[in-house]
């Protein structure tokens, strides 16, 4: 018996869940585990299913989580959505509606709950897992670009270039619209803050670790060139500098519109010398050798033939790094074609939607569309105006507390504030990603589960003990529901 209670008790625990999360769905944004893909999401929804019901029947936590009701309103509205789109994409629809709830009443509610020593900790292990990752991906990468130079690279029965998809460096990573080496480039400053508050200093080898890191993984974003990711980066830089800018002028007893002032300052100039950085460093970039061709076929365009043996040799010239597209799709690279489709289709159906995964056999900007490229546009058709009520006065409401317990504490001092505020600052970082991608909600990304987490993080070191509003009304469902169940036992 003792041993069962142990194996539950690792199975039911959701820190360990999020761990797994981290180890197991990072590596499936590699080049080379894309066949494995769908093995392990199957098997963290399984996992995440069981936690998930245990939490419901025992622990709780969902009750407790601020902004739950408006939750349970987006998940009935979205389980009612696939219902009635049966016929188009069920088994997908089903699994985004799955992780969604696992996302929103697992990793969110229990993330929310914590004291704030936990979540520091927490916070320690997840980023370092990241850090960890990322720092070895990143560095193959890089050794790739370098001396794989006019070679095919295989594993197993198949064949992968290493190099240039369209003017972009791809490296091990499967896809740049994932955003890993931006998004560890975030949180290396997050753990830097999280490691100050918890043990008062970085030891040096630790620096080194971190500056090591940021580096190769500052290398890889700017030869995937993904102005995704470029934007996203300044939204987090932009309200990291404008918190942390508000809370030393605060400090030293400015006025309130002279510290604000100084902030938006700071906020312009941390993105000023992002972008420049970015495109000061990516023309000495474009000088790494690359291989042209694309086993099995260009992703974008036509295909190209790999260099010839005797051509290897000599000058390596600058390549060019700009991704040339047609110029109908203008700057947002064709996304305003898929929106404007996405606003026809929502106008059609507009009370419940169609499902986020309804659309999948569309042809459209020379592509099948496997999402909607922005988050207003994929909810409004995914889940119609009713479940887009839901989920967006949930985001309006929870930012709107966050903003105000960051305002206060700006001026009143908080041991955990430049942590919060860079917290803050992330998910702002994966919103902004979300108006070119779908990275928060629907689509199995590793960015959403990291999103909700982080909310939920955030939430608990803001909070002063406040009980939510709702939590009376949910805790007395519960007990009735628990109630009925016992009964039927």
């Amino acid at each position: 018996m003792d041993m069962v209670k142990k194996i539950s008790d690792i199975v039911f625990n959701v820190f360990y869940y999020k761990v797994a999360l981290m180890f197991f769905l990072i590596p499936t944004l590699l080049v080379y585990c894309v066949s494995f893909n769908y093995k392990l999401l199957f098997f963290m929804m399984g996992w995440g299913a069981l936690v998930c019901v245990y939490d419901l029947l025992v622990r709780r936590n969902f009750v407790k989580a601020r902004g739950m009701l408006w939750l349970i309103g987006f998940l009935v509205t979205f389980a009612l959505s696939v219902i009635l789109n049966f016929k188009t994409g069920l088994t997908l629809n089903i699994s985004s509606w799955a992780y969604t709830a696992i996302a929103l009443f697992v990793l969110y509610p229990d993330s929310a709950i914590k004291d704030k020593n936990t979540v520091l900790k927490e916070l320690s292990v997840i980023n370092n897992i990241f850090i960890g990752m990322t720092t070895i991906f990143s560095t193959i990468s890089l050794g790739m670009y370098v001396c794989l130079y006019g070679e095919i690279v295989k594993f197993g029965d198949q064949e992968y270039s290493i190099g240039w998809t369209h003017n972009r460096l791809f490296g091990v990573y499967a896809n740049t619209g994932y955003m890993i080496t931006a998004i560890g480039l975030a949180i290396i400053l997050i753990q830097i803050a999280v490691v100050k508050v918890k043990d008062g200093k970085l030891k040096k080898p630790y620096i080194a670790f971190l500056a090591y890191t940021a580096f190769v993984d500052f290398c890889s974003m700017c030869m995937e060139n993904a102005k995704g990711a470029f934007f996203s980066l300044a939204g987090f830089f932009a309200i990291g500098a404008f918190f942390i800018a508000l809370r030393k002028m605060l400090k030293k007893g400015k006025k309130a519109f002279l510290s604000g002032a100084v902030s938006v300052v700071a906020a312009v100039l941390a993105v000023g010398i992002m972008f420049g950085v970015i495109y000061s460093a990516r023309p000495l970039l474009s000088y790494v050798p690359s291989l042209y061709h694309q086993a099995g076929g260009s992703y974008y365009g036509e295909e190209k033939e790999e260099t010839p043996d005797d051509e290897k040799d000599g000058e390596i010239e600058s390549v060019e790094i700009d991704r040339n597209l047609d110029e109908s799709y203008g700057f947002f690279t064709g996304r305003t074609k898929i929106w404007k489709f996405g606003l026809e289709q929502f106008a059609n159906k507009p009370l419940l939607g169609y499902g986020p995964q309804s659309h999948r056999e569309y042809f459209v900007v020379d592509n099948y569309l496997r999402h909607f490229h922005n988050l207003i546009v994929q909810t409004l058709v995914s889940v119609g105006s009713i479940g887009s009520i839901f989920i967006f006065g949930f985001f309006l409401l929870t930012f709107v507390f966050i903003l105000k317990k960051l305002f206060k504490k700006a001026k009143d001092g908080d041991d955990n504030y430049y942590v919060t505020v860079l917290l803050f600052a992330f998910l702002g970082m994966l919103l902004v990603n979300s108006m070119a991608e779908v990275t928060i909600l629907f689509i199995t990304r590793f960015a959403m589960f990291m999103f909700w987490m982080f909310l939920g993080y955030c939430l608990s070191l803001v909070s002063d003990g406040e009980k939510p509003k709702g939590t009376e009304l949910l805790e007395g469902i519960s007990d009735k529901v628990n109630k009925i169940f016992k009964k039927s036992k």
